[in-house]
């Protein structure tokens, strides 16, 4: 204690109180206890460049007999550690006592400051430790151990050398959890004088405090854990550094259980794109769960950053807020997935609430200004319609996200044409506007996609003869739509491409995004099209099956005089003869009155009888109405 006594003023350590105390009370009152603590962690270690990142829920009590103070008895018990691979540096020492001044607010590469920071562990202890670089540090808001707001211990003084080697109790958790996380021997570290790493000591609350009445056990730290694994394999999407994380368990008596590890890999071929507004990078990223069962995602990821001066507004509250203009984008490969459940990420997922999910199928990432409880994203409501962030969110979202998600398409298309990425993918990037009710922001980022892919230009949609090759909507027949059976489509389909017709590939979704806001016209596939293909063309090359499912197609617009001059009224032998007003080109229709045995010797002249049941209903009209002599009732 007397040491403890003398070098209190010189050994000063923890945020200043007693406004820190109540700022910290609110900091509790208002951000909700749950993962987001794992998460603001794991912000603050990718902002200190770390790569691997482990918790570690330590359920051993250790001694008390050798303690610094008997005050710290109490916080011996156990403890959730939170360990990564990078170090504090002197202003990391210097911020982490400025608490309620983020050191990171003027820095827009800093992702921690969008959350709560260091302090969000108040919802846990009483009493946090961090033990990096050259010293160990004990954080005391209530000064109720050392008389002041903490004490931190220096490596390189020979007085705290032997400190931190004698006093076993006081030191054996961090003697395990180094040996065990950062595979450091206690005492290499202190002969070396270094840490290596940076760990975090946060002992459960066992009773209530002036900081909080919220008490931590076991089965808290067990919700903690779930809530982060629900989220685990969006955790590393869009983080820049950390590339692992792991959540361990070690019972009572010493055995060691990993829970989680999850990790992220980039492809080394990446696409990188430099356009005249934005700047672009589109690669691949896998995600490896380790759980329960392993479970693999593969991941297309675009980050799009304006460039200055293209947007005045944009540039002034960039400089302002100290927020980058840049949107990242990423899209499951995993066909199994939902597609229609993006989520808004602001690093790291926020929380997975309606308000959080935009109906688009990509995962939306960016510099989000946040509500002051850092679980929701900022819009100009009526309340907020002159909060710069929420004005910032609005710009991003408006002019920034829709480039973004043109690149991110054009990429995957290019990719599609290296073999790298299957067609079907390209058009699951799109948005589909059946799945955005109720959404309106987001359906007008929709919108202004569409209006981008359709009225630029683009080549965008994929040939039917070729799916590697893609053409734009102006150059593009788009396949007919409505209750056409299948075998017919497929005919349409053999026949245009055939034709040397630009017939494209397009599922529901995008037909109906074309209809509902393309500019301009583009072709369809109809009975008139199709007729002009077929006079342009010929059926010489058609089979038997196809002209039949195509003959009853452009019967069924009843524009029977488009047909003259097509050989394609069938016999019964199997021929097809010319629809036309020439004798010699009689075709006769039978029915139950008047059946075709009663002229054997024209038998030939008949139309199939396995013709279905419309086509025949068509051409009977056609001989009843005596627009093409060639074809008589019988």
């Amino acid at each position: 204690m007397s040491c403890m006594t003398r070098n209190k003023n010189r050994r000063s350590f923890g945020a200043s109180a007693p406004p820190f105390l109540d700022y910290l009370k609110d900091i509790l009152r208002r951000y909700p206890d749950g993962g987001q603590i794992l998460k603001e962690l794991i912000q603050n270690a990718d902002d200190a460049q770390a790569t691997e990142v482990i918790f570690i829920h330590d359920e051993r009590s250790y001694g008390t007999e050798s303690l610094w103070s008997s005050n710290l008895g109490q916080y011996q018990g156990p403890a959730l550690y939170a360990y990564n691979n990078a170090v504090f540096t002197d202003e990391d020492w210097e911020r982490i006592q400025k608490a309620g001044r983020s050191g990171k607010i003027n820095d827009p590469n800093k992702i921690g400051r969008f959350g709560i920071g260091f302090n969000s562990v108040y919802h846990i202890t009483d009493v946090p430790s961090i033990f990096s670089s050259g010293h160990l540090g004990l954080m005391d808001p209530q000064e109720e151990i050392f008389g002041d707001k903490g004490f931190w211990w220096f490596l390189n003084e020979s007085e705290d050398q032997d400190t931190l080697m004698t006093m076993h109790d006081q030191f054996q958790p961090y003697r395990d959890l180094v040996s065990l996380v950062g595979k450091q021997e206690w005492c290499k570290i202190i002969e070396n004088q270094y840490f290596s790493g940076t760990l975090f000591r946060l002992p459960f609350r066992n009773k209530a405090s002036e900081i909080s009445d919220n008490l931590y056990d076991s089965d808290k730290v067990a919700e903690l854990f779930d809530s982060f694994i629900a989220d685990a394999d969006l955790s590393l999407l869009f983080l820049k550094n950390v590339s692992s994380v792991s959540l361990i368990h070690i019972s009572e008596d010493g055995t060691v259980t990993t829970k989680l590890e999850v990790k992220s890999s980039e492809s080394t071929k990446v696409l990188l794109k430099q356009e005249d507004d934005i700047e672009g990078l589109t690669r691949f990223k896998g995600i490896t769960l380790n759980s329960k069962e392993q479970k693999e995602t593969k991941w297309l990821v675009t980050t799009c950053t304006m460039k200055e001066s293209k947007m005045p507004n944009l540039d002034l509250l960039a400089k302002k807020l100290s927020f980058l203009p840049r949107v990242d984008l990423a899209f499951p490969l995993d066909e199994q997935r939902d597609c229609c459940q993006g989520r808004l990420s602001c690093f790291l997922p926020l929380p997975n609430n309606e308000s959080n999910k935009t109906g688009l199928p990509v995962h939306v990432n960016a510099c989000f200004g946040l509500t002051d409880n850092r679980r929701h994203i900022k819009w100009q409501e009526e309340d907020q319609k002159h909060d710069e962030h929420a004005l910032w969110n609005e710009l991003l979202v408006k002019e920034v996200l829709p480039q973004a998600y043109v690149m991110l398409i054009q990429d995957a298309i290019q990719l599609c044409q290296q073999s790298a990425f299957p067609v079907s993918s390209v058009y699951n990037l799109w948005p589909d506007v059946t799945q955005m009710q109720h959404k309106d922001k987001w359906l007008n980022i929709a919108v202004e996609v569409f209006h981008h892919l359709f009225n630029e230009n683009m080549a965008v949609l994929t040939l039917a003869r070729d799916e590697t090759q893609f053409i734009p909507l102006s150059e593009a027949v788009i396949p007919c739509n409505g209750p056409t059976k299948s075998e017919t489509l497929s005919a349409i389909k053999r026949t245009l491409v055939s034709c040397g017709e630009n017939l494209v590939s397009l599922p529901a979704a995008v037909v109906r995004a074309i209809e509902s806001y393309a500019h301009t016209n583009p072709k369809h596939v109809t009975p008139s099209f199709l007729r002009e293909v077929l006079h342009r063309s010929g059926v010489h090359n058609i089979s038997k099956e196809d002209k039949l499912c195509i003959l009853e197609y452009i019967l069924s617009d009843g524009q029977y005089r488009e047909l003259v001059g097509l050989q394609l009224l069938p016999l019964s032998d199997g021929s097809f003869r010319s629809f036309t007003n020439k004798e010699e080109d009689t075709a006769l229709i039978d029915n139950k009155e008047f059946p075709r045995i009663l002229l054997p010797n024209c038998k030939n002249l008949f139309i199939p009888q396995n013709l279905s049941s419309s086509c025949r209903t068509h051409l009977k009209e056609l001989a009843n109405l005596g627009m093409l002599g060639g074809l008589r009732l019988y």
